[in-house]
């Protein structure tokens, strides 16, 4: 994190545009968390759905 301030320095960002960029990043982040659990989430209903056999292959298709 911070070679990544530096190089953001000698590029010429000032001190308040890399606050943006690492705040934007760690937004990012947790959006794309937020996103992977909810995934996860409708993965594992599918697989309910399957091990209840309230959904088949044949269903699916």
């Amino acid at each position: 994190m911070k070679e990544d301030r530096e190089i953001l320095r000698k590029g010429g960002f000032a001190e308040h545009e890399m606050k943006q960029l690492s705040k934007l990043r760690k937004d990012y982040s947790e959006k794309e968390k937020q996103l992977a659990a909810a995934d996860h989430r409708r993965l594992e209903f599918v697989r309910w759905l399957v091990n209840t056999g309230k959904l088949s292959e044949q269903i699916a298709s």
